[in-house]
């Protein structure tokens, strides 16, 4: 019998090290008279393992043996630690930091020329590399360089989320409980598309990002020492000649997401951890290998207390 069917406490504990962590809240805020609804939550990414299979010609096949043959016999028990802890994840295959950003093809679309797209598109990928990888803001937690890049007006809003964790669907901020670990950069895949629209009749270039930021982290956790950020977020660049001097240049028209394996408390402060190992939970029925995809549905359910 297992040593653990009549232990109650045992039980807990095994599933507080499996449970899944999200926390979910939303904030609301008026840019350039777009409505911005924030929401973020975060549940637990779990390894896959691959299957190999050898072929053999008939002639040199052993005979099928199913059970161990007559003696002493010595089974193997240990494993090898994985070379890095990304591996069993869909993170394993993606790129390293800021070359999992890659830009379409700059192109002009109704009111933007193709040079005032690839400049658009040139800021945008520089907001994200400096909010969600560059060292000064996701553990320093300087903001300066990532505030310069919105248009004047743009600046004094958003600048307020950094008082009230609202902040966490656009940059990172590394709990400082916790360590980044400094030979597995960060791991980032997603897309970047865009278009001419009008909002509130005025034209403007709506570039929308999509991605997954994976983090690994020193030390022990309940599951591996990563955690995941998945955002999706709308930077919008109105047409020069439609509005005032200080509202020209780059807004945040929209942004949602959800962290993946993340302390709870951490990230009720907007600050990113991975899961603790004395961590308690609801259970949830999300695919936990799909949760470190930029495909997944960016709709899910907090379970976090």
């Amino acid at each position: 019998m297992n040593q653990h069917d009549d232990d109650p406490i045992a039980h807990l504990q095994d599933w507080a090290r499996k449970t899944e962590r999200k926390v979910r809240w939303g904030r609301r805020a008026r840019l350039l008279r777009f409505l911005l609804p924030l929401t973020v939550a975060g549940v637990l990414v779990v390894a896959a393992v691959p299957t190999v299979r050898w072929a053999l010609d008939d002639d040199d096949a052993p005979a099928a043996q199913t059970s161990a043959p007559d003696g002493v016999t010595a089974t193997t028990t240990g494993s090898a630690a994985p070379a890095s802890p990304f591996e069993g994840t869909a993170a394993a295959t993606y790129p390293i930091g800021e070359a999992g950003i890659t830009l379409p093809p700059a192109r002009a679309v109704s009111g933007f020329s193709a040079a005032e797209v690839s400049e658009s598109l040139t800021r945008v990928r520089t907001a994200l590399i400096l909010g969600r990888l560059d060292h000064d803001m996701i553990v320093d937690h300087r903001k300066g360089a990532f505030l310069r890049l919105l248009a004047p007006n743009a600046r004094a809003t958003i600048e307020k989320w950094f008082t009230n964790g609202s902040f966490s669907t656009v940059v990172t901020w590394i709990d400082p409980a916790v360590t980044l670990d400094p030979r597995n950069e960060p791991r980032v895949s997603g897309r970047v598309t865009y278009k001419s629209m009008v909002k509130d009749g005025t034209r403007i270039l709506r570039v929308t990002t999509n991605f997954v930021w994976i983090y690994a982290f020193a030390g022990e956790f309940a599951n591996r020492p990563l955690a995941v950020e998945h955002d999706q977020i709308d930077w919008d660049f109105p047409q020069k000649d439609a509005v005032r001097l200080e509202d020209r240049g780059m807004w945040i028209g929209g942004a949602t997401g959800y962290d993946a394996w993340v302390d709870c408390v951490a990230s009720k402060k907007g600050l990113l951890a991975p899961t603790p190992k004395d961590a308690a939970g609801r259970p949830s029925t999300e695919d936990q290998e799909a949760l470190a995809k930029p495909d997944h549905s960016l709709d899910i359910d907090g379970n976090c207390a």
